[in-house]
């Protein structure tokens, strides 16, 4: 093997090192946006569970959103309060098909009084099932990318 082919096989797996680098990186940047967005609403959640104030609410509509392929459709609650001699609305957390509420249907909302906009219907499955499932999700996801990343360094694999 001559120099250059050398320095073309050492130049080569560089490139490849900081590629393999690069996206472990950038990977790991978009996991933990989406775990500190999933701790975000496991926040908000506790917060209004250790300070909140309950109010009944009505469904007064469901919007109807389609997936990012055109496909149709799952249904997300929207909700008036009542706090403090206000009309608030909010809309519910999750989306469901078929819808899990019906118009006019009464349900349990829970409100911080310093800020009645900050609300939650107040269900688990509105209030914890998100933080439950995107955080040791996107955590179980960057352990494995990070294994899978590591080894191929390690052994100087490409992509």
């Amino acid at each position: 093997m001559s120099r250059l082919d050398n320095t073309i096989d050492k130049v080569a797996t560089g490139v490849n090192r900081v590629k393999v680098g690069c996206i472990a990186v950038l990977a790991n940047l978009f996991f933990a946006a989406f775990c500190l967005w999933g701790a975000y609403a496991g926040y908000v959640s506790w917060k209004l569970q250790t300070g909140g104030e309950t109010a009944e609410g009505i469904v007064i509509r469901l919007d109807e959103q389609s997936d990012g392929e055109g496909g149709c459709c799952t249904y997300v609650p929207v909700v008036e309060f009542e706090a403090s001699g206000r009309v608030y609305s909010i809309e519910g957390d999750t989306a469901f098909d078929p819808p899990a509420y019906r118009v006019g249907e009464r349900v349990p909302v829970i409100y911080d009084p310093s800020d009645p906009q900050t609300a939650q219907i107040n269900k688990w499955t509105e209030r914890w099932l998100f933080p439950i499932l995107i955080i040791p999700s996107m955590l179980i996801a960057a352990l494995v990318l990070n294994i899978v990343m590591g080894r191929t360094l390690i052994r100087g694999d490409d992509l």
